[in-house]
């Protein structure tokens, strides 16, 4: 594997096992920064991604997950790609929410926990468990493992 594709690799892996380790720690103050450091993971994967794979165009990372997708379920749909750029906004929303309003974070409804717990999941299995070899899907699985076992009703902070 060439050292680009390593990283890119393992910047999205360590970024996935830090949000995951956030929400073990949750509400500590330490999830919290084990989360911002996942979304700096994160980020450094998409600019390791685009440099690496996609050479900077966003034509071709929409015609590569195209291809992607459409060899996985027969649709040859970029739209994965839009998916991924919200998956960062959300990260990016949920560490500014956090980090600037800990308390209001902390105490939000539960519709809105719930919600951005759900699209995390949908995302994480998909690019964790679903789009990757076998090997890699049991890594993934794991992680899906341990987020279920940190979003157990009794689990972390209390909700209002």
């Amino acid at each position: 594997m060439a050292t680009g594709d390593l990283l890119t690799a393992l910047t999205i892996w360590l970024a996935l096992g830090l949000y995951a380790s956030s929400q073990v720690a949750r509400p500590s103050r330490a999830s919290r920064w084990l989360s911002v450091a996942g979304l700096t993971l994160f980020v450094a994967h998409v600019v390791l991604a685009f440099q690496v794979h996609y050479g900077w165009s966003h034509a071709t990372a929409l015609r590569e997950t195209a291809a992607q997708t459409k060899a996985l379920t027969g649709v040859g749909t970029g739209s994965g790609l839009y998916v991924n750029y919200l998956f960062g906004m959300a990260w990016l929303a949920e560490v500014c929410w956090w980090t600037r309003a800990e308390t209001s974070y902390l105490h939000r409804p539960g519709w809105v926990d719930l919600t951005m717990r759900a699209f995390f999941l949908f995302m994480i299995v998909n690019g964790a468990v679903v789009f990757v070899d076998e090997p890699q899907r049991w890594l993934g699985l794991a992680l899906v493992a341990v987020l279920v076992y940190a979003w157990r009703p009794g689990a972390g902070a209390s909700r209002s």
